[in-house]
């Protein structure tokens, strides 16, 4: 996590707008529908975004990016 802390934020744009969905507790679908994505499109970001936060859930990605200052 102090990695985390030092470091620039690791995320692309639309990762950090996917995550803004997940944080808001959108589901994939539901977030596909507001950014006019597929539903897999949606899910490889996530999965992408979970790898990057070496996070183990969508809620912990999504804390560690508010701690971050990130969202």
């Amino acid at each position: 996590m102090e990695v985390m802390m030092t470091h620039p934020n690791p995320l692309t744009d639309q990762e950090v707008t996917v995550l803004q969905g997940v944080a808001q507790g959108l589901s994939n679908q539901e977030i596909a529908d507001k950014l006019y994505l597929s539903n897999g499109t949606v899910r490889n970001y996530v999965t992408n975004i979970l790898s990057k936060l070496d996070a183990g859930n969508r809620t912990e990605a999504a804390n560690i990016a508010k701690e971050s200052g990130w969202l």
